[in-house]
């Protein structure tokens, strides 16, 4: 029996979406050497880095579903569109992103608040690429591609 070739699923993707998912990926990766760094040193403790990555996680994968994911029979691709939903999820995110600090700055200070934050931010990053891979290959597994 032949196997068939399988090719990859970026080709169904819209660059432009693929550029967005880099681009978050890139910038994860800079905030948790960051992080790392930080916590090497001594600055502040991992504990307080991971509670941050843990809720910037929740946060990222639920912000994930602001671009709506459809196929696009025109091009062919997997396409991230902006609906109403997530419009609201984007401005309630920008809102979050705007005032992590100050509310989280009510339970930690200083060191342990930049722990926070750094790890929330990595977290949401993170989440938003996560979530938005797993609604790419969940719309391209009902396509069956």
């Amino acid at each position: 029996m032949k196997k068939r070739e399988e090719q990859p699923k970026s080709q169904y993707i819209e660059d432009r979406l693929i550029k967005r998912l880099r681009i978050y990926l890139i910038v994860t990766l800079v905030i948790f050497a960051a992080i790392v760094i930080e916590v090497l040193e001594g600055r502040f403790g991992l504990a307080l880095a991971l509670i941050g990555v843990c809720i910037g996680l929740l946060v990222g994968i639920i912000v994930s579903r602001s671009y709506r994911l459809s196929w696009d029979e025109e091009t062919h691709n997997v396409i991230g569109r902006i609906d109403w939903i997530g419009a609201i999820l984007l401005v309630c995110y920008l809102v979050f992103v705007f005032t992590k600090s100050y509310f989280v700055g009510f339970y930690v200070q200083g060191a342990a608040l930049f722990a926070v934050v750094l790890g929330i931010t990595a977290g949401t990053m993170l989440g938003r690429v996560l979530g938005t891979r797993h609604g790419i290959n969940k719309l391209l597994e009902t396509l069956e591609i």
